[in-house]
């Protein structure tokens, strides 16, 4: 009996070594049905030629849907994806066996957004780059940099577009199988850049650094249009709220201490709440009420960034909020 049962013990041990995986997330870099290559010209869907000598983008917030809906989260891991180079990122060891879908996010999430790139080994994806991914504090990470020349025929215009701000920290999901390798199992995705240009009109060179205009249509366009899977999958369609959604924060400045009143002017199902000081430390984070009005005490003389997000985290407004002595 006691032979038997190590045997079981030894055979059950052995059945769970075996269904552990290395998952890895392949990305191709195309520009259309072709392989990417710097300085290669093409043509977005409002005729502008443009070529691309600049590409870098940030992957975070990674989960993997699998076995019948099976959700496993990807911990601590941001992917700095560079065009010249192809992403091959292991992920992690896993027991999966059937791979349904892939979730993340372009960009890097609240509050690690803010948080001092100087204080990363100098081989982290965050540390600080040359040419810098780091817009400030404040802003944040540049989520993408794409930059090169465009024009109506041959480009010869200066283009840069650097999407940033929690504003543009999207989520989407995108169905697939995967595939297998030597390694381990993939999840392999094709990125065509073609498509991070939609409806941009770059004929005359455009320079858009921020969270608005074509730096925002550069983000929206990497979350709706830039990506599908090996398969051909498409992501989709997730809730998506107005960026504008208002969020007031009153009284702000306010006094150290003292009561601070957060309302949103909009019916959002399980939003919440989050508070952060300038060195990406959380110090508040809430649900929001069916009230839809908020109010926390005891915050001590700063700077803070009070993000509203969605169940889902995507984040839909950050405001900043100064607290005096």
């Amino acid at each position: 009996m006691k032979k038997t049962l190590s045997l079981i013990i030894v055979l059950t041990l052995s059945l769970s070594a075996f269904s552990q995986s290395n998952v890895y997330l392949k990305i191709n870099h195309m520009l259309g049905t072709s392989p990417f290559a710097f300085n290669s010209s093409t043509t977005n869907n409002i005729g502008d030629n443009f070529n691309v000598n600049r590409l870098e983008y940030y992957i975070s917030s990674i989960s993997i849907t699998h076995d019948g809906g099976t959700v496993t989260n990807v911990p601590s891991t941001w992917i700095l994806a560079n065009a010249s180079t192809e992403v091959y990122e292991l992920l992690g060891n896993y027991t999966i066996t059937s791979i349904e879908q892939v979730t993340f996010s372009i960009g890097v999430e609240t509050p690690t957004n803010h948080s001092d790139p100087s204080l990363m080994a100098v081989s982290h994806p965050l540390s600080p780059k040359s040419p810098s991914m780091h817009w400030g504090w404040s802003a944040g990470y540049r989520f993408i940099a794409m930059e090169g020349l465009s024009g109506t025929a041959t480009p010869d215009q200066t283009y840069q577009l650097h999407a940033l701000g929690d504003v543009n920290y999207f989520s989407q999901t995108i169905p697939t199988a995967g595939t297998t390798d030597a390694n381990g199992l993939v999840i392999e995705l094709n990125a065509d850049y073609e498509a991070a240009l939609k409806n941009i009109n770059t004929a005359s060179g455009v320079i858009s650094h921020g969270e608005v205009n074509e730096a925002k249509m550069t983000a929206e366009n990497f979350r709706d249009h830039v990506f599908t899977s090996l398969e051909g999958n498409s992501p989709v369609s997730i809730e998506k709220v107005e960026a504008t959604a208002p969020l007031s924060i009153y009284p702000n400045p306010a006094a150290n201490g003292s009561p601070v009143t957060f309302k949103v002017d909009q019916d959002l199902t399980n939003a919440s709440l989050q508070i952060t000081d300038l060195t990406g430390r959380i110090v508040s984070t809430a649900l929001i009420p069916r009230s839809n009005e908020l109010v926390i005490t005891g915050l001590q003389q700063g700077i803070y960034m009070v993000t509203l997000k969605l169940a889902s985290g995507e984040v839909i407004k950050t405001e900043k909020l100064f607290i005096t002595k």
